[in-house]
């Protein structure tokens, strides 16, 4: 048994009205989408539009706004995503979070009947999501980018110096 998630960014996603609120959400951009795109492209819509918000609220902001004098800027150099579960893996709420473009991805092939251009937008969307929710990348800053200036430079340094020795 694992201690609370005192991380008030993020413990909120062990209630269980987060798979809910998260399905509501989803339908109610998918309402939005269909109001504008035809019906084989809804899905695509909800797919573009689910990974470029979730893709910078969970992997490209940093930090908590709830820093205080209990975590002593633990979480700043962390995105949202690494925050979930105090960073353990594989736990329901991240399998949650692989799944839901997963279905996505499902719901837009099987609505656009396989369509090779909207494969080529929603495929790359999926990559991108599922890659960076891997436990093998936490942390991990590919090409430095999204890096935090002082903190990555320093975890840098600290594995080029391990590494040598």
């Amino acid at each position: 048994m694992h201690e609370p998630n005192l991380n008030k960014n993020v413990n909120w996603m062990d209630s269980p009205g987060f798979t809910a609120f998260y399905g509501f959400l989803l339908l109610f951009i998918y309402a939005a989408v269909k109001t504008v795109l035809p019906a084989s492209w809804s899905w695509t819509g909800v797919n573009i539009v689910h990974g470029f918000i979730s893709f910078i609220i969970m992997h490209w902001i940093k930090g908590s706004p709830e820093e205080g004098p209990t975590d002593a800027g633990l979480y700043r150099e962390m995105t949202f995503f690494e925050q979930i579960d105090d960073g353990r893996p594989w736990t329901w709420v991240k399998k949650f979070l692989i799944l839901v473009p997963t279905a996505l991805l499902l719901l837009a092939s099987v609505s656009s009947n396989y369509d090779t251009t909207q494969l080529c937008i929603n495929c790359p969307i999926w990559i991108v999501l599922i890659l960076a929710k891997l436990p093998e990348l936490h942390g991990v800053r590919l090409f430095g980018i999204n890096g935090t200036v002082g903190i990555d430079d320093d975890a840098k340094k600290h594995f080029a110096h391990v590494k040598s020795s």
